[in-house]
């Protein structure tokens, strides 16, 4: 019988590692005890001779061995308990923070772990449905299998088999091919343009950085993302189901796709964990669909602690000295992320969406006829990857146009390590 969501909510796996050691505990008192008379029993050996010395020692060492006999039972009692209280306690913890994200996200979470969507308004559309019933099925499924392999233990005595616990779909091997970088970002059905060209400019400036932002641990399945939340870094859990749930949504990573023909299993998986971590602490219970729409120095706080310096183009007529070409290109050149955000107006440079944020990858010249390369965070999904255009049509040089009113609205220049 596979373990029910009200199964799983009335166990309490801890208990069995404080069990454990109280098994470990006898076992070695009686492992003490069992020395003692086997080095009682070897100086009987040593001083008394004959009929009467035999039966003894052979009684003796009967006792013995039935006393190691006990100890390695006792011994496989612990390693059993141990192992159902590793595994069990925080995969309950996940079962139970999956059924409850589900829940939040508008779902009807059945016993047996199928989700289906509550009412018209709900967020939970049958694809996230569909993600939330299949991973908790698993993880059910998994608890099972564990419970009964502890059970069997306690009931045989046996050693519990060395099977290694069951794996998550999603882990730490999963977040990266090599080196992060910007072209591992491919958004796609979410409108958080503002948030994965961050991601994109900050991979292409410092992977490390990227890097530094996660991590994962191998006993929850659980990722652990470090963000700003504006007054301090905090730690943000990312759950198995908070990855489905994205993927389901089309978020960041190229593991979905706009078409099947997009669609990369094996692509890195670090921007779906990013933007998950992002939803969680600025939308909770919301979903990546909650983060919507934005402007880049906020998401560029949230991960790297702040929101580094602005130009507003429109402003070049006024102030002059913002001498654009060269912040760009100091920035890049000392591995600092750049981000470029269009306006409603697209100049008609080839290529360029109005009101989208472009990550800066690179910048070749200087003043207006200054060659400036953006990375299109929409990957292959709509149209190249990469756009170059002339800095002077980017920002707006033409003075029968109005100078600095060019497509371009914002550029923001992060401050890594600031």
């Amino acid at each position: 019988m596979v373990a029910t969501l009200s199964i799983v909510e009335g166990t309490q796996p801890s208990r069995l590692l404080e069990s454990a050691g109280t098994q470990e505990e006898k076992a070695a008192a009686l492992a003490n005890h069992t020395a003692t008379l086997q080095r009682s029993l070897d100086a009987l050996r040593a001083a008394w001779q004959g009929g009467a010395a035999d039966a003894a020692i052979a009684t003796a060492d009967a006792d013995l061995a039935n006393q190691r006999a006990l100890h390695a039972k006792l011994i496989n009692y612990a390693s059993a308990l141990r192992y159902g209280g590793v595994n069990l306690d925080p995969l309950r913890s996940q079962i139970l923070a999956m059924a409850t994200q589900a829940r939040a996200l508008g779902g009807f979470v059945a016993d047996d772990g199928t989700v289906t969507g509550h009412d018209t308004l709900s967020v939970m559309s049958p694809a996230l449905a569909t993600a939330y019933t299949t991973s908790l099925k698993t993880m059910l499924s998994w608890f099972t299998r564990i419970d009964d392999t502890v059970a069997e233990s306690l009931r045989t005595g046996d050693a519990v088999p060395q099977t290694p616990a069951p794996t998550p779909r999603w882990d730490e091997d999963a977040l990266y091919d090599g080196d992060p970088k910007g072209s591992d970002v491919n958004q796609d059905g979410i409108g958080d343009c503002y948030l994965v060209a961050t991601m994109s400019a900050i991979a292409n400036a410092d992977p490390q950085w990227i890097r530094d932002r996660i991590s994962y641990d191998p006993h929850t399945g659980m990722f652990d993302v470090t963000l700003w939340d504006g007054h301090e870094w905090r730690h943000i859990p990312v759950t198995q189901a908070d990855i489905d749930a994205n993927i389901a949504a089309k978020g960041a990573s190229g593991v979905d796709g706009a078409t099947p023909e997009l669609t990369n299993p094996n692509a890195p998986l670090w921007p779906a964990v990013l933007e998950s971590a992002y939803a969680r602490m600025k939308a909770p219970g919301q979903g990546i669909e909650g983060i919507e729409s934005g402007l880049t120095p906020p998401a560029l706080e949230a991960l790297t602690g702040n929101n580094g310096d602005w130009i507003i183009p429109a402003t070049e007529w006024m102030t002059p000295s913002q001498h654009i070409d060269s912040r760009i290109a100091e920035a890049l050149a000392g591995n600092q992320p750049v981000m470029l955000s269009t306006s409603v107006l697209t100049g008609g440079v080839s290529g360029l969406s109005a009101q989208h944020v472009y990550p800066v990858e690179a910048i070749a010249g200087t003043g207006s006829d200054a060659t400036v390369t953006l990375r299109n965070p929409w990957g292959p999904d709509d149209g190249p990857p990469l756009i170059t255009a002339r800095l002077g049509d980017l920002i707006g040089t033409n003075p029968l146009g109005g100078i600095g009113l060019g497509p371009t609205g914002m550029i923001n220049i992060g401050r890594l390590g600031a």
